[in-house]
């Protein structure tokens, strides 16, 4: 059987709150049970199963025990989808023969080879679990975990929430897990118990949120355009949900950066995708995605006054001009650190996660009526990617036809143009191999620099210029503010130049997909 189920992490006052939600007792079927549950792992000396993605585990489930067998790719984004074997355990020994349907006994022995199979670690859980029956009909288990893995002498925590599908459609546990966690941030699990498990045996820190970057994508034009679109839109997910949760709970300057990149990039792949999956299912989330990317704009604005362009740009300037600039504009960070992470945890942003990932997993693009869309989303990526890439690149090369003749507002919606492309090239860029591609990505990437330059200096002119800007009634401040927006105005004076070579050496590079 495939289990699947959306994990999230949880901390006390969650728990509680998830616990007496008055939601379940209209959905729950059956009583409430509470189990104390006590799993141990088993693998090689060289933990040879874990490396194969197979996880082997006794458990006791009050006087009785049962071995389970877990494998596959596991899941992301909190979601969970693997193969699950499950049988019988008397007196708390594995069974490794016996009959074999899936074929497990029989790979766990390859893999294994002879190696003795001892504990690893443990985990010890107190489980509350409720049956649910949503509206639909669909059916799902909602388990809240609490409690410790263990390795040695050392533990670590749990504290987690399981929404497992037991019928129907993988929406059903997004629509619950939305009712449950109403407000954020929502922190959906990276890892399993297991994997969780092996670091804390290895000796591996656990890790606090930390930004995360567009993933590596790899397929080859083969694969159909569907499956590529949600591999896409599921790193994009992965994106947007883990820099909420790091904007939300730290400090650091590079989550609103990426958290601000990944709703860009779920943006233009639902305009790359949209033709074959259908435009007006993407509608309502892209401009969902807008709005709140406009929101953590405002602090990503502000990280890179202070922390790069009055950074890079105060030497020479007087230490009493630069300190009365600083401070203001960190009070002014610290007052929209607090108002974005105050938007992104409302029910609003959350129903938005929790919708993007519905969409994803439950294939919300399908449509009935449609009977050309299975034909669409079935064609190989390759025959699809020349045309999306040359939608993107006429429309670049359009608009930068007269660049030296360009105002600011149409080097600025050039700039835009450019990222879409960088976005869409990114995605595609696998299926064609060679020295083309990276030389093509590399020119690309140095004309999106040289823009970066000009709109950071256009951005912080009009921050400084703004009836309400930090420090406008400091003089200190703004003799500083005089002479940041001096010093840019010289490197915009000598960046056009270089934006002008960067433009030529690109419009003279051939597209890799041609």
């Amino acid at each position: 059987m495939v289990e699947t189920e959306l994990k999230i992490l949880m901390d006390a006052d969650q728990e509680a709150r998830v616990r007496r939600h008055s939601g379940l007792a209209r959905l729950r079927v059956g009583n409430r049970r509470n189990q104390s549950l006590v799993s141990v792992y088993y693998d090689t000396s060289d933990h040879a199963l874990s490396a194969e993605g197979i996880a082997l585990r006794l458990r006791k489930v009050g006087r009785s025990w049962v071995q389970t067998v877990k494998f596959g790719k596991g899941g992301g984004n909190g979601l969970f989808s693997r193969g699950e074997v499950e049988i019988p355990a008397p007196g708390g020994r594995l069974v490794l023969d016996g009959p074999d349907p899936e074929g497990m006994f029989a790979e766990i022995a390859r893999i294994v080879g002879g190696a003795a199979l001892s504990p690893v670690f443990e985990t010890r859980i107190r489980r509350i679990t409720d049956h649910l029956k949503l509206a639909d009909g669909s059916e799902v288990e909602l388990a809240l975990d609490h409690g410790e893995v263990v390795a040695g002498e050392e533990s670590r925590a749990i504290h987690e929430a399981e929404i497992e599908l037991v019928s129907g459609e993988v929406t059903a546990v997004y629509d619950v897990a939305q009712m449950l966690f109403e407000a954020g941030p929502v922190r959906f699990a990276p890892d399993s118990k297991a994997a969780r498990g092996y670091r804390l045996a290895r000796g591996q820190s656990e890790s606090g949120p930390a930004p995360r970057n567009a993933g590596t994508l790899d397929f080859d034009g083969n694969a159909t355009v569907e499956s590529v679109a949600r591999d896409v839109f599921r790193d994009c997910f992965a994106q947007i949900a883990t820099n909420m949760q790091v904007v939300a709970e730290t400090d650091l300057i590079e989550g609103p950066h990426q958290l601000r990149v990944g709703l860009r990039r779920i943006r233009t792949a639902f305009s790359v995708f949209s033709e074959a999956l259908g435009r007006d299912t993407f509608t309502a989330l892209s401009d969902r995605a807008r709005d709140l990317g406009q929101v953590v704009g405002s602090l990503r604005d502000i990280d890179v006054l202070i922390d790069e362009l009055v950074a890079d740009r105060s030497e020479g300037l007087d230490e009493a001009a630069r300190s009365a600039l600083v401070s203001a504009l960190e009070t002014r960070r610290r007052m929209v650190r607090k108002e974005v992470r105050a938007a992104l945890v409302t029910p609003e942003s959350i129903a938005f996660l929790f919708d993007l990932g519905r969409l994803i997993e439950g294939r919300g693009w399908l449509v009935p009526s449609d009977y050309s869309q299975t034909a669409r989303l079935a064609q190989p990526v390759s025959e699809l990617a020349p045309k999306l890439l040359d939608k993107r690149y006429t429309k670049v090369m359009k608009k930068g036809r007269k660049i030296r003749k360009l105002e600011a507002e149409e080097l600025h919606e050039l700039r835009k143009e450019l990222k879409k492309l960088r976005y869409t090239a990114d995605v595609l860029d696998s299926i064609y191999p060679g020295k083309k591609v990276k030389s093509y990505i590399k020119a690309l990437k140095a004309l999106q620099d040289q823009f970066g330059s000009l709109n950071d200096a256009a951005m912080a002119e009009e921050y400084f210029t703004a009836p309400e800007a930090p420090g406008r009634k400091d003089a200190a401040a703004q003799r500083a503010v005089g002479w940041i927006l001096g010093a840019l105005h010289i490197q915009i004076g000598d960046d056009r130049p270089n934006l002008y070579d960067c433009w030529d050496s690109f419009a003279k590079e051939q597209p890799f997909w041609s």
